[in-house]
């Protein structure tokens, strides 16, 4: 079976397609979750903003958005939609670098993809947690501007 991580929309080479796929390599061993595709969209806020309201009826933006494309043990097989705008405006606010941020978002949607929720303060705290520890895991590998 063909398996497949992906980064779309890097054309200004905001990041390196290495460092994205090895943060979502990480989470998916880390989890001991099995996968046919995931995919991190860089978006918009305009678009992101399209999405949210299109599937989740929610007519604003944000930062990362995750959607699987099926329920179940099945292999993971998702899509993640990152905005580059609010990721931007994030990192400022959070005092990180860009790519980073992105990262930890990316890391975030990983994390939906393989069964976590956020809908609690508990399940927020032990997301946030599981972020920390996977961007420590890469921590050497962030890098701004690909080579």
């Amino acid at each position: 079976m063909n398996k497949e991580l992906n980064l779309v929309g890097n054309e200004r080479g905001i990041l390196k397609s290495e460092v994205v796929k090895s943060a979502m390599s990480s989470v998916l061993d880390g989890e001991d979750k099995d996968y046919t595709s995931v995919s991190v969209l860089l978006v918009s806020d305009e678009e992101i903003q399209e999405v949210n309201k299109k599937y989740l009826g929610h007519d604003y933006s944000t930062d990362v958005l995750t959607f699987p494309l099926h329920e179940g043990s099945k292999p993971i097989e998702g899509e993640i939609y990152v905005s580059l705008e609010t990721t931007e405006r994030n990192s400022k606010l959070f005092n990180n670098s860009h790519s980073d941020e992105i990262i930890r978002v990316v890391i975030h949607g990983m994390l939906h993809l393989a069964g976590y929720e956020d809908s609690s303060s508990e399940s927020r705290d032990e997301m946030k947690k599981k972020e920390d520890f996977y961007l420590a895991l890469i921590e050497d590998s962030l890098m701004t501007k690909p080579e």
